[in-house]
């Protein structure tokens, strides 16, 4: 009887040990799992502000790397440095046309992890047009405007800018925004420069109406070729002067049919066609005579 009770003594005491025992180490397992995870950096977490970029030749360009602590070491380094350099601090400096990259190597204790960024160089652009020299555009809708730039390999892009953000807004990328009605012109710059030395643009007319007279005043200008032998600042004046000052949104009369009398008392619409059938007719009969 004695002797049972001292085992049942001993087997309690060992349950109670090995319970200690596992619950010392399942606290030991999450004590050694919040150390190994605490301050730790991922290299995976490691980003730069672009994978690839087109540099015109003589510009330079900022390369950036995220999510790196204060202790960690980054160095650049240039696959083909007359192409384009790159400095202790990232950056880059487009050098000769051409192709490379630039290799980003951070340490960060024991782990060493590395980034590539392609890099272009390409010429600047010495011309620049855009492919519509007016846009009709509804209240609060929004289109694209797209630039053709020489030499076509050139990794130059153009700055767009509105001579009036309340009337018509323009993206980086181009999309114009209908803001208010009326008239305002949208430029496409860059960097090389005319004789006198004002910058290179092209200009876009745009006209905002509502998106009923949208598509109206579209048909309007396209069945009036005629329009295109009036110089172009003058017809722009024109119709700067009808959609800013003169046609009121709010009248009966229609926006079309108003402009159409307008632009007539003006400039003589009916003249001006007869002068654009002439010189159709005689183009056609030089075609003629060259097949």
């Amino acid at each position: 009887m004695k002797n049972n009770l001292i085992k049942k003594c001993f087997l309690s005491l060992g349950l109670f040990l090995l319970l200690s025992l596992l619950i010392s180490f399942s606290n030991l397992n999450v004590v050694m799992v919040q150390a190994s995870t605490n301050g730790t950096e991922k290299s995976d977490d490691y980003r730069l502000n672009l994978k690839s970029v087109s540099i015109v030749k003589g510009k330079t360009f900022a390369l950036k790397v995220y999510n790196v602590n204060a202790n960690a070491k980054v160095t650049f380094k240039s696959g083909d440095a007359e192409v384009a350099s790159v400095s202790d601090d990232g950056v880059i400096t487009a050098n000769k046309i051409g192709n490379t990259a630039v290799t980003v190597t951070i340490k960060a204790g024991t782990q060493t992890s590395t980034l590539i960024c392609d890099v272009t160089v390409g010429p600047p652009a010495f011309s620049v047009k855009l492919t519509r020299s007016r846009l009709v555009i509804g209240l609060d809708k929004s289109d694209f405007l797209n630039v053709i730039l020489k030499p076509t390999n050139s990794v130059e892009v153009a700055r767009f800018s509105s001579y009036d953000y309340n009337i018509a807004s323009v993206s980086i990328g181009g999309r114009v925004t209908g803001k208010q009605l009326g008239l305002t012109y949208l430029f496409a710059v860059i960097d090389a420069t005319d004789s006198d030395g004002s910058q290179k643009y092209s200009r876009c007319t745009v006209i905002v109406t509502s998106s009923d007279n949208a598509p109206l005043l579209e048909s309007y200008f396209a069945d009036h070729p005629e329009l295109d032998l009036i110089a172009v600042d003058e017809l722009d004046t024109a119709l700067n002067n009808f959609f800013n000052v003169k046609y009121d949104a709010a009248s009966s009369s229609s926006l079309v049919s108003s402009l159409n009398r307008y632009l007539d008392d003006k400039f003589n619409l009916t003249e001006l066609k007869k002068q654009y059938d002439s010189t159709k007719v005689q183009s056609n009969s030089i075609e003629i005579v060259f097949s």
